[in-house]
């Protein structure tokens, strides 16, 4: 069995998520079907997070693939406690994301609270952020350092720069060196122009990430649609592990982690 821990669903008819529409991406993307797997669905970012987390909520309650949802709580706001109340009595929430990519919030006040809660809740934080900027995550985790994460996308390595390669490889083993720190095997077919350079660049990525948290602390995420891969994303990082080391990012480290609540 295999859970997928990142896939994007929407309806923009239902939702508002203004940047699908610059990103070329559709105005609907549902739960695909035909695939023998569970799911985690993360937000994306809407207008209003509350709209989004309830409309994946509804879906969650009508279909048994979804293992849990991952939904969006601005935790810098002042009421952020109020709402994080609300979705943590909900069986189906199982961890909280604030975009932290390209958005000045590590260095707040009433963030570093949010996530302060987060743990009073027992809930995992997504954490959303570019490899420039993994230093600023180290530095928020070390603020809260029982605070479960989850880094997405392996931390968006720079996949046609060797020497910012490098860089990342080494602040991964910073944030790896915290036993709660884990790390989702996503994301790269974004980073890539095309088909070819995922090819070359998804072996060593791949390696080295499984290297340095090892399979005990690894997620799978196909990050689809917003990823793109002409293969199957999550049978190819599969790929990558010896067969004895699969069920663990597969499917028994999701289950640790996102941990679905009882009704």
């Amino acid at each position: 069995m295999m859970i997928d821990t990142h896939l994007h669903v929407w309806d923009t008819a239902a939702v508002r998520i203004p940047w699908l529409l610059d990103a070329g991406l559709p105005a609907m993307a549902d739960i695909p079907h035909g695939q023998d797997r569970r799911f985690v669905l993360v937000e994306a970012d809407a207008t209003d997070p509350v709209e989004e987390a309830d409309w994946l909520v509804s879906l969650a309650e009508k279909d048994p693939r979804v293992h849990g949802v991952v939904v969006s709580v601005p935790l810098e706001h002042p009421q952020s406690e109020r709402a994080l109340a609300r979705i943590a009595s909900v069986p189906q929430v199982v961890g909280v994301r604030r975009l932290l990519q390209d958005r000045e919030l590590f260095d707040s006040a009433l963030f570093l609270d949010g996530l302060k809660q987060l743990v009073a809740y027992g809930l995992p934080f997504d954490a959303c952020v570019r490899d420039h900027e993994l230093p600023r995550l180290l530095a928020l985790i070390e603020k809260v350092p029982e605070l479960t994460v989850v880094l997405d996308h392996m931390g968006k390595p720079n996949v046609r720069d060797v020497s910012s390669r490098d860089v990342w490889q080494r602040n991964l083993a910073r944030l790896a060196e915290f036993d709660n720190v884990f790390c989702k095997l996503s994301g790269l077919p974004a980073e890539c122009q095309n088909a070819d350079e995922l090819e070359r660049c998804a072996p060593d990525i791949l390696d080295t990430a499984i290297e340095t948290f090892s399979s005990e602390r690894c997620l799978l995420g196909s990050d689809s649609p917003v990823s793109k891969d002409s293969s199957d994303w999550c049978e190819r990082v599969l790929e990558r592990l010896a067969v004895s080391l699969r069920p663990a990012v597969a499917e028994a480290n999701a289950v640790n982690i996102y941990k679905r609540r009882a009704v």
